[in-house]
């Protein structure tokens, strides 16, 4: 059978809680010396606006490994950086269809809640080699890690709905990995830069960087931005938004209108 997939704390008594504000007393006013370094990051701009002539974009983030405040260590590396741009959740259903007597129907259906309508993930080399499993789990820097899926009848239909979603947005660009997306151009400076399609889903995004040094996280910054419709088309996109009945209707008599139009100048 010929298939095809588509988407759509306990208490302590008076001496005990001295002791330890003491010991954390001692451990504020300490010289910090795990924490010599801070991460500063920026985003090339803050609002990518889509129109007619949208044909696809990029966005640009970079930034710079700087001395924590009040430390007088020097920035010492290598580092790595990881970054992870993701953009709002929305639900998607993936649908696999079977070939019966010649025609294409729907066989399955999972749908998937809350999921990222766009994920990429750029770093300065393999992810498995920055960071491993655990860490990498506990960040939630992977695919799988952002899909979830509560109809599913079993783990194993779960599983292989869940690559076909991965693989069908990955085909589409809203999601994919880049393990050479960030380059370091100095001992602390660095950039990234990801080209965002032409039918880029409209929202605020975010930008997480990650600074790592030999396998463990030094820092993290977040920075937001915001992809729009402008002119006609946002108006036109919020008009079949907020007003469908309306939309519909309108489209049908400026069918009939162009239908009739043409009628008339043929005949001419």
């Amino acid at each position: 059978m010929e298939r095809r997939w588509h988407i759509g704390a306990g208490q302590k008594g008076l001496a005990g809680w001295s002791f330890a504000l003491f010991v954390a007393a001692l451990v504020a006013l300490w010289p910090a010396t795990g924490m010599a370094e801070r991460l500063v990051s920026k985003l090339s701009v803050q609002e990518i606006s889509i129109n007619s002539s949208f044909s696809g974009g990029s966005i640009t983030l970079f930034g710079n490994v700087e001395n924590a405040v009040g430390s007088n260590e020097v920035v010492e590396g290598p580092f790595d950086i990881i970054v992870v741009i993701q953009g709002m959740a929305t639900d998607k259903v993936v649908r696999e269809k079977s070939r019966q007597a010649g025609v294409w129907l729907n066989a399955e259906q999972v749908t998937f809640s809350g999921v990222p309508s766009f994920y990429h993930v750029l770093s300065t080399r393999p992810i498995d080699k920055i960071i491993d499993a655990q860490l990498r789990a506990e960040l939630g820097i992977s695919l799988s890690a952002q899909i979830r899926s509560d109809d599913a009848p079993s783990g194993a239909v779960r599983q292989k709905f869940t690559a076909q979603l991965i693989r069908l947005m990955e085909q589409d660009n809203m999601y994919g990995i880049n393990p050479h997306g960030v380059a370091f151009h100095s001992d602390s400076f660095y950039s990234a830069n990801l080209a965002l399609p032409s039918d880029v889903p409209n929202g605020s995004f975010l930008a997480t960087t990650y600074l790592f040094r030999g396998g463990e996280l030094v820092d993290d910054n977040a920075e937001r931005f915001v992809v729009r419709t402008v002119g006609v088309e946002r108006f036109i996109a919020n008009s079949a938004r907020d007003y469908p009945l309306v939309y519909g209707i309108a489209c049908v008599l400026l069918a009939i209108f162009t239908g009739w139009l043409g009628g008339v100048a043929f005949r001419r």
